[in-house]
């Protein structure tokens, strides 16, 4: 019987490869640019651009409490700035105003970053450039994560040249002029959509689209100016000549540069000679206090009147870089032949949120919209409603200023033992970072009534303070309220208005000051303690003591500012370690709520990492004296005889951080006399050695050599000093046995 092949077929191998080939792409598709490594990508690029937001925000709001204006056009940075001034991508800024460097800026920024990141008047952009790898999807992801983009556009269709003479969809005219006299922040584009009705566009700070204008076919330029609710339009009129023909009492127009010259859509040029030669006028608009004018804006009608409700109005509050927009309120004798259908919100000229829902187009009232990805300094908010032909129907802009207050004055607080004090949401304490470090980002804003407070700590007292910065005010009789201003510098008050008298202090005028909210806990019987022992790169702490202990706490423990770890019971102990001798450190011991993170209390002591100083052997006999060695259970053990130079001393001999102290023993004469080592040390009694023997504790802390400085508060024992000399320490005789 024949046996049947055991290989494969040919057509069974080609199947095969084809399965594995569509395996195969699925595979690399999964995990390529559109995959894993793309999601990877976008995932990079967008941490680190908001990394590099959140610095240009920290320098720009620096920027406005150093000089305390909170105009930030000023704020320009970045070569590749300098090349979109050139293109025309900006153009209301020279390149003159481009005088910071963008590493001042941003901090540790890539030298690739560079060739596509900007400050424009104080805020982060992108820079597109179609060379720049992956641009396309770096514009989409900035854009995600509200990050302005800065794009170039042909100049094929829609220009802004701001009254340069250009061809524009085949007629050459004076482009609109937008850079003066209008706020850009409350000026928009109004566009012609497909039902040809004007709609409101992109506002000015952005690139306006295709269906802006159109002269050629009689679609002229608009743009809507909305302030307080009240809206202005404007209609762009390019400069022009015309010539009247009496048979058809009609006019021939044609659009002129400011030489008066007339180019058609060819390039051909008929001098303004040659067009007065033929009957040609120019209206006297275009000429205005003896400049001759690229065009001019005619307003064509205002919508609303101050002495009327808004259309559209809403309230405006801010806490920790949010915007909360509430209680949005309609003029319902408006809005009832004209329904609202749809809602956009803008921050600074980009529309961030559209609300189109019926449900929550009915609740609007009750919906609040919140708004972040904020710029330092001012921010413009806008609210427009919509009907269903896209026409506006209602807006509102609004412009958050953060208040200008004097800086608070930190001099004259221990940098190390004082601490900036901030809240979350939650109102929970947050009092970690010592004001010798940068202050947190939210640590004061006075615009939304978050004042600046620090907390000092010492001997287990805690004392609040709110920083008082300077300001005036007057008290309206009729509301029984008072107006209150916010005065820079030293200024005196205005007329009408008063300056409290506690700034004026021994005939110097102050720029604010430091008002003590109170003071929490007792030195004689402190809410938390903890003995501290220090080596030469190490600090311990101990058991945590004190009259607030209880279950459900967790310590935090911090060096110099920095979250180090934590602990959940109370008697554990916690190292630092990998620290630089001789050197002081702050540490601090923050108690929390396991639970709900309630601040409870805080723990903070200096001290230096200096090793005890070493046993003096010399003055002992070396044939009878003997180290003295004890386990971890203190089961002595009579070790080698010593060397009077220490050369022989074992390594597990003693250990001061581990409370494991240098003993000798000396037998002789038939009496045993045992010695521990006192290496020189400072100390401190604490009132809580009264107030709580059982827990309280003396201070203690090892000094170098023969140093006789010591820290605030503490002594140095007689017993170191010796017939006039000061002693690195001592042997304490601790008792004899025999006679």
């Amino acid at each position: 019987m024949k046996r049947k092949p055991t290989g494969i077929t040919l057509i069974a191998l080609v199947i095969t490869i084809v399965i594995l080939l569509i395996l195969a792409g699925i595979t690399i598709s999964a995990v390529t640019q559109n995959g894993l490594f793309g999601r990877a990508s976008e995932s990079a690029f967008k941490t680190k651009m908001a990394e590099y937001r959140e610095k240009t925000n920290l320098y720009v709001s620096w920027k406005i409490t150093e000089t305390l204006n909170t105009d930030t056009t000023n704020i320009n940075a970045g070569e590749i700035l300098k090349s979109a001034i050139d293109q025309e991508i900006v153009t209301d800024i020279t390149k003159d105003d481009v005088t910071i460097n963008l590493e001042d800026i941003i901090t540790n920024i890539k030298a690739s970053d560079e060739e596509s990141l900007v400050v424009y008047k104080g805020e982060l952009c992108y820079v597109s450039n179609k060379n720049t790898q992956n641009n396309e999807k770096q514009v989409k992801w900035c854009k995600d994560i509200g990050i302005k983009v800065l794009e170039y556009i042909e100049p094929t269709g829609i220009v802004v040249k701001n009254g340069k003479y250009e061809l524009v969809k085949g007629i050459y005219l004076c482009t609109p002029v937008l850079n003066k006299g209008f706020v850009s922040e409350k000026t928009r584009y109004l566009e012609v959509n497909n039902e040809n009705n004007l709609t409101p566009g992109n506002w000015i700070t952005d690139n306006p689209s295709e269906n802006w204008y159109d002269y050629k076919n009689s679609q002229w330029a608009n743009i809507l100016v909305e302030n307080n609710g009240a809206e202005v339009y404007y209609t762009w009129i390019p400069r022009y000549c015309f010539k009247l023909n009496n048979s058809t009492q009609r006019s021939d127009v044609k659009f002129i540069d400011t030489d008066n010259n007339y180019k058609d859509e060819n390039g051909n040029i008929t001098t303004w000679e040659q067009l007065q030669t033929d009957g040609y006028q120019i209206p006297e608009a275009f000429t205005f206090d003896g400049q001759t004018l690229p065009g001019y804006w005619a307003m064509k009608y205002t919508a609303g009147d101050i002495t009327t409700p808004s259309t559209l109005n809403y309230d405006m509050s801010v806490s920790k870089g949010v915007i909360n927009l509430k209680n949005i309120t309609l003029n319902t004798t408006i809005t009832n032949t004209n329904p609202i259908t749809k809602y956009t919100v803008a921050l600074n000229g980009k529309i961030v949120q559209t609300i189109e829902k019926a449900e929550d187009i009915t609740n609007i009232n009750s919906q609040t919209i919140k708004i972040d990805n904020l710029k330092s300094g001012d921010n413009t908010v806008n609210i427009t409603g919509l009907n269903a032909r896209g026409e506006e129907v209602g807006s509102m802009t609004k412009v958050y200023s953060p208040a200008i207050v004097n800086k608070p004055d930190l001099s004259g607080f221990n940098p190390d033992t004082t601490f900036y004090v901030t809240y979350d949401e939650n109102d929970n304490e947050h009092s970690t970072v010592p004001i010798n470090q940068q202050m947190p980002q939210y640590w004061y804003e006075y615009g939304e009534s978050r004042w600046a407070n620090i907390v000092t700590r010492n001997n287990g007292l805690e004392t609040y303070y709110t920083w008082i910065p300077r300001y005036e005010f007057i008290l309206d009789q009729t509301n029984q309220r008072s107006t209150v201003k916010f005065l820079t510098g030293t200024a005196e008050a205005e007329s009408g208005y008063q300056l409290p008298e506690a700034f004026t202090f021994d005939g110097q005028q102050l720029t604010g000051y430091w008002a003590m909210k109170y003071t929490a806990g007792d030195a004689g019987t402190p809410k938390f303690d903890t003995e501290v022992i220090a080596t030469n790169t190490s600090i311990k702490t101990k058991e945590i003591t004190g009259t607030a202990k209880a279950d459900g706490q967790v310590y935090k423990y911090y060096l110099n500012g920095e979250y180090k770890g934590e602990k959940t019971n109370s008697t554990d102990t916690f190292e630092y370690t990998g620290l630089s001798p001789k050197t002081k450190y702050t540490i601090q011991v923050e108690i929390r709520n396991s639970t709900t993170d309630e601040y409870i209390g805080s723990i903070v002591k200096q001290i230096s990492t200096i090793d005890a100083n070493k046993p003096e052997l010399t003055g002992f006999n070396a044939d009878c004296t003997y180290y003295v060695l004890y386990d971890e259970a203190g089961n002595e053990t009579i070790g080698d005889k010593i060397k009077n130079d220490g050369s022989n001393m074992p390594s597990n001999w003693y250990d001061y951080s581990q409370s494991k102290w240098a003993n000798i023993v000396v037998q002789a004469n038939g009496k045993t006399t045992y010695f521990t080592w006192i290496p020189r040390y400072e100390f401190m009694i604490t009132s809580s050695q009264s107030a709580q023997p059982a827990v309280g504790r003396t201070e203690t802390r090892f000094i170098e050599g023969i140093s006789t400085e010591t820290d605030t508060g503490y002594k140095i024992p007689e017993a170191f000093t010796f017939d006039g000399k000061q002693l690195t320490g001592y042997w304490a005789m601790k008792y004899t046995a025999g006679d």
